[in-house]
């Protein structure tokens, strides 16, 4: 398969430059040995993965040998599995190490935790997703466009010379998602068995040996009904009911899938930032592709003509904004807003002292009626400024919708 260029190539880089350790984190399978491999090869940089036993066991026996000779830049690939080792690594780097440590590993819950404790302030963390379509297709981020934009119009000129996405190429990324070797394999049954394959092996065996989850029956349960709680409000009660386990459990459940790059959430917007912290989340996947494997989807007939389809369409624009927002060098934070009575917005950005709403229709051709909400957010007094809104659908043209509402079809993102 011939290399695809990731948007976090120049951020990594810079990182690189910045710290005397990076740690690269993310979900199994998403591309991050191919991604070290391609940008940092050649005669300074040694590349030794964890996966190798040999290696692990030598490792493991005497961390502070290991790190001692280290005589050249290094990706060290599957870091967590020496926890040991961060310690020699700590040690190593207040020395003076003139040489630059890359630290790769998929299980974030133990990766970040051992740079939390003993590597604060000298490592740089970079999280890798798998493909967004606009990386896929080589596009643009459009992110950056509408918050350096303060004119719609200029706005608009800019996100038309992007790039377009058509229809198809679209739906063939909500149905199997972005993981590289998704995209590698030409037919639909080679792409159905390495989701199964990904579910076996990752979720039941890595996930368990991880983290000690007791009952992989009632594990495996609860992530396959979350593919059925996408674009909706995280409630695990009701979980914790269906399936028969303690809302605690559910709880802890949910945090390994959040650690592990299977689902994300947002939290509500407020105007009161406490509030922000005590209300219920939105829950989406990180990668559509998992989720329509959990549902039966192995179509795109199948994926449009179910009840879950809206939904899905929201987790995939989601989650493509969410991966882009993770690209850029000042990152915004990603909220919904919901009211008593029923105004909502998709998603609120917010960075620094601008906010940009953001409204998601799975629908060709929009009315001012689904609109509501957004309007309605539009009209509202606050500190900060809301300049400019976003309406993301399915149609092929840009236009304004009013004097600050843009309409912009999903294939500019």
């Amino acid at each position: 398969m011939k290399y695809i260029h990731r948007q976090i190539e120049g951020k990594l880089k810079k990182y690189v430059e910045q710290f005397p350790v990076v740690v690269l984190t993310g979900a199994r399978q998403a591309g991050k040995s191919t991604l070290l491999k391609q940008l940092f090869k050649g005669e300074n940089w040694e590349y030794v993965s964890f996966d190798q036993r040999g290696i692990l066991e030598r490792v493991k026996a005497d961390p502070d040998l290991f790190v001692r000779d280290i005589s050249s830049n290094i990706i060290i690939d599957e870091a967590q599995k020496v926890p040991e080792l961060f310690h020699s690594i700590k040690w190593r780097v207040d020395e003076g190490l003139k040489y630059k440590i890359i630290l790769s590993g998929s299980a974030n819950f133990q990766l970040l935790n051992k740079v939390t404790e003993t590597l604060a302030g000298r490592a740089g963390v970079l999280d890798l997703f798998p493909f967004s379509i606009s990386e896929k297709y080589d596009g643009n981020n459009i992110l950056e466009i509408l918050f350096s934009s303060k004119d719609i119009l200029k706005a608009a000129d800019k996100i038309k010379s992007s790039g377009f996405i058509y229809d198809e190429e679209i739906f063939h990324h909500v149905l199997w998602g972005g993981y590289p070797k998704l995209i590698e394999y030409k037919d639909s049954e080679s792409r159905i068995n390495w989701l199964e394959n990904y579910r076996t092996t990752y979720i039941e065996r890595d996930l368990r040996d991880l983290t000690q989850v007791a009952n992989i029956s009632d594990f495996q349960r609860f992530y396959q009904m979350l593919a059925f709680q996408v674009g909706n409000i995280l409630n695990l009660s009701n979980l914790a009911n269906d399936i028969g386990v303690t809302v605690p459990t559910c709880k802890k459940y949910f945090q390994i899938l959040e650690a592990s790059y299977q689902y994300f959430i947002l939290k509500p917007y407020h105007l009161n930032i406490r509030k922000r912290l005590i209300k219920s989340p939105k829950i989406y996947s990180w990668d559509t592709g998992l989720c329509n494997y959990f549902l039966g989807n192995t179509s795109i007939k199948e994926l449009k003509g179910k009840g879950t389809f809206g939904n899905i369409f929201e987790n995939y624009v989601m989650s493509e904004i969410a991966k882009q927002n993770s690209f850029l060098v000042r990152k915004s934070n990603m909220y919904f807003w919901r009211t008593a009575n029923g105004a909502e917005v998709d998603l609120i950005m917010e960075r620094g002292e601008d906010i940009i709403p953001v409204e998601i229709k799975s629908s060709v051709k929009l009315s001012d009626n689904s609109l509501r909400g957004l309007f309605d957010f539009m009209k509202l007094k606050t500190t900060k400024r809301i300049s400019l809104g976003i309406v993301f659908y399915r149609g092929d043209k840009i236009y304004r919708l009013t004097d600050n509402v843009l309409a912009v079809p999903i294939g500019y993102l």
